[in-house]
């Protein structure tokens, strides 16, 4: 087998090592966000709305009700990105960590779930300890 071209070997350098990465990003991100679900389980709904803020949505489901918070979180570029310059930059991207709380009839939280493209940037950023139930932790 040839060997690769050295303008290749860069290249194949950074997806090495970009896969791990994103495996782990992955993992921390699950286990942050299932800290912060564990953390409100039992817990009344009250308490998450005052912590997070209202809900985007509240929405009723079997055996419940979900309320459903969405966190936009622009996409980072680079300075410097000769097309913004010139003015040709597509409009930015945003992420996107939805997290939504079931809540039973007595108005307790029975579970949650999240899903997104930006959940991983919130964790990373240390956003997931302000959502875990500060009464739980403090008291």
């Amino acid at each position: 087998m040839p060997a690769l071209p050295l303008r290749f070997v860069p290249c194949a350098l950074v997806a090495m090592c970009a896969l791990p990465l994103l495996a782990a990003c992955g993992s921390f991100e699950g286990n942050a966000m299932q800290r912060v679900f564990d953390s409100w389980k039992s817990a009344p709904i009250e308490e998450a709305k005052a912590q997070w803020g209202p809900p985007r949505s509240v929405q009723s489901v079997p055996g419940g009700t979900a309320y459903v918070w969405i966190d936009e979180i622009p996409a980072a570029h680079a300075p410097g990105n000769g097309t913004r310059d010139a003015g040709l930059e597509l409009p930015p991207a945003t992420g996107q960590c939805q997290r939504k709380l079931v809540a039973g009839p007595d108005g307790k939280v029975t579970g949650g779930d999240w899903s997104g493209t930006a959940c991983c940037i919130q964790t990373l950023m240390g956003r997931c300890a302000a959502l875990l139930n500060r009464t739980k932790t403090t008291g």
